[in-house]
C-alpha cells in the first residue's frame, strides 16, 4: 500500500482531499479517497461546510465577548494578540451567516491595519499573511469542536462514522474527519498472496457457503434470500417508449430486471443494503439511434448504464440484461458499506498495483477513464479473453473515481449473478470473491475458518 499522508489542515478548508484522478496522475492514496468518501457522507447527511463555519463563528464570538472564558489558547503571535482581539470584538456584530473564511479575512484585514498603524509600518501582503495565520490559529479549535458536535448529533451520519468521530482525541486541532481516516488506516493489515494450498482451501470454504452454491446452481433469484428490503422502482422515459426497437426488448427487460433485483437482494444481506431512502430507482433511458451504413436502415447505439447518487438513480437501456442491473445497484451498495469494508476493497487494489500512476482504460476513447495500474485480475482476465477486451477486462474493475468509488464491487457482484462467471470468480480469484462476500454478507463469515480469514485484508 502506498503511504497515506495525513493533511494538517483544519475544517476551515473547502476541500479535504485534493484528489487527482486523471490518467497519468500519481494514484491517489487510500487516505485521500477515504477522506473524500467520509466528507461525502456528512454532506449527504446535510452537514455543510457553511453550517460548521457559522456555528464556529458564533461560538468563537461568544468566547471573545466573555472575559471570564480562558478559551483562546493557541499559537497566536504575542505581539498581535491585542490587535486580533480588538478586531474580533469589532467584527462580532457583522458575522451573521458568514463563513469562517470570510470572518477570518474580515478580522485579519482590520487587525493588520490596526497593527500597522500602531507600529508605523506598511500594511503590505506579508503582514496580512502573518496576521491571517495568527487569526486562523486562534480559530481552529472552535471549528473542530463545532464539526465534532454536528457529526455526533446528526441522526443521518452513519453509525460507524460516529464511532470514529467519538474517538477523536480531546484537545486535538485536527479536523475530526482527518483523524477518523487516520484511525481506520492505522489498523490496516494487508496480507501476502496465498500459497496454492491456501488458495485451494479458501475456494473449498467459499464453495461450502449456501450463497455460493446458489450462484453455481443459478438459484439466487428463487432462494430464501431473494426477498425483503425496499427494492428499486422502474420508470421508463417517454422518449424511450417512442423508439422503434423498444417494443422488441421491453418484454424481456421487464422479466430480467425484477430478476436482477431479486439476485441483488439474495446477494446483499439487509444490513448491508443502502438505507431505504437511498435505494436507487431504475430509469430506462433512450438509446441513440443513428443512420445505418450507406443510409440504409438505422443503427442503435445502446445507452451506457450508470448509477448516480444524486437523485438515487440507476439508468439503464431497455437492451440491458440481468447482470447489468446487479452491477449498477452494486455501486450504491459500495457507497453505503461500513468504512472498514470499503478500505478492504481498496487494499485489494493496492495489493495488485504495479505502478504509482493511474492509467487510461481506453487509450483511444474521447473521454479518459482512469484506473489503478494493476498487475492481475485473474477472474476478469479469464472471462474477457478476446484481444479487444482483454485490456479493459483487466483494468476496468480497478477504475477509480475522485469520490473514492471504484468498479471492483460492482464488477464482482455482476460476476456473482450468473453461474458461469460466478465459478470463474470463486475459482480464479478467491481472495477478491471472499473480500466482497464478507463486505455484503458478513453473517456468512461469522464461523469462517480463522486461518482463511487471515488471507483477506483486515
Amino acid at each position: 500500500m502506498f503511504p497515506a499522508q495525513p493533511s494538517p489542515d483544519s475544517g476551515m478548508r473547502g476541500d479535504r482531499s485534493n484528489t487527482n484522478c486523471d490518467p497519468d496522475a500519481i494514484a491517489p492514496t487510500v487516505f485521500q479517497l477515504l477522506l473524500t468518501r467520509l466528507e461525502d457522507h456528512v454532506k449527504e447527511a446535510g452537514i455543510t461546510q457553511n453550517a460548521v463555519c457559522t456555528a464556529a463563528v458564533t461560538d468563537f464570538c461568544a468566547a471573545v465577548a466573555n472575559p471570564q472564558l480562558d478559551t483562546l489558547a493557541g499559537p497566536a503571535l504575542t505581539v498581535l494578540n491585542n490587535h486580533v482581539d480588538a478586531a474580533m470584538h469589532a467584527c462580532s456584530p457583522l458575522v451573521g451567516g458568514c463563513s469562517v473564511l470570510s470572518y477570518v479575512s474580515m478580522v485579519a484585514i482590520r487587525a493588520t491595519t490596526s497593527y500597522a498603524r500602531a507600529n508605523n509600518i506598511v500594511a503590505n501582503e506579508d503582514e496580512n499573511t502573518r496576521v491571517n495565520a495568527a487569526v486562523r490559529a486562534r480559530f481552529d479549535s472552535y471549528v473542530v469542536v463545532c464539526e465534532r458536535r454536528l457529526y455526533l448529533n446528526h441522526a443521518d451520519v452513519p453509525a460507524d462514522l460516529k464511532v470514529l468521530i467519538q474517538n477523536h482525541a480531546p484537545g486535538s486541532l485536527k479536523d475530526p474527519l482527518v483523524e477518523a481516516a487516520e484511525q481506520v488506516l492505522h489498523a490496516v493489515h494487508t496480507p501476502n498472496d496465498p500459497t496454492p494450498t491456501q488458495k485451494t482451501a479458501l475456494i473449498q470454504a467459499l464453495e461450502n457457503l449456501a450463497v455460493v452454491q446458489a450462484m453455481y446452481a443459478n438459484k439466487l433469484a428463487v432462494g430464501s434470500g431473494a426477498q425483503g428490503g425496499t427494492l428499486p422502482n422502474i420508470r421508463v422515459t417517454d422518449a424511450c417508449k417512442t423508439q422503434k426497437h423498444f417494443n422488441k426488448h421491453v418484454e424481456r427487460f421487464y422479466k430480467d430486471t425484477p430478476t436482477g433485483m431479486l439476485i441483488y437482494a439474495a446477494l446483499v444481506q439487509p444490513s448491508r443494503r443502502p438505507p431505504e431512502k437511498h435505494v436507487s430507482n431504475i430509469e430506462v433511458t433512450e438509446d441513440t439511434v443513428e443512420p445505418g451504413r450507406f443510409w440504409i436502415g438505422t443503427r442503435v447505439r445502446q445507452y451506457r448504464a450508470n448509477a448516480a447518487r444524486v437523485g438515487n438513480k440507476v439508468r439503464l437501456s431497455v437492451m440491458d440484461e440481468i447482470s447489468t442491473v446487479v452491477h449498477e445497484i452494486g455501486h450504491q451498495v459500495e457507497f453505503y458499506l461500513p468504512v472498514v469494508e470499503w478500505v478492504r476493497l481498496q487494499q485489494i487494489l493496492r495489493m495488485r498495483m504495479v505502478g504509482p500512476r493511474l492509467i487510461n482504460i481506453y487509450p483511444n476513447a474521447d473521454k479518459p477513464e482512469p484506473a489503478f495500474d494493476i498487475g492481475a485480475m485473474p477472474a476478469f482476465e479469464a472471462y474477457y479473453t478476446p484481444l479487444n477486451q482483454s485490456r479493459s477486462g483487466k483494468y476496468y474493475p480497478a477504475k477509480v473515481y475522485s469520490s473514492g468509488d471504484t468498479e471492483l464491487l460492482s464488477m464482482t457482484v455482476q460476476f456473482f449473478s450468473q453461474p458461469n462467471t460466478a465459478i470463474l470468480m470463486i475459482q480464479h480469484d478467491p481472495v477478491l470473491a471472499a473480500t466482497v462476500l464478507r463486505a455484503i454478507r458478513p453473517d456468512d463469515f461469522a464461523n469462517f475458518p480463522a486461518n482463511l480469514l487471515a488471507l483477506l485484508p483486515t
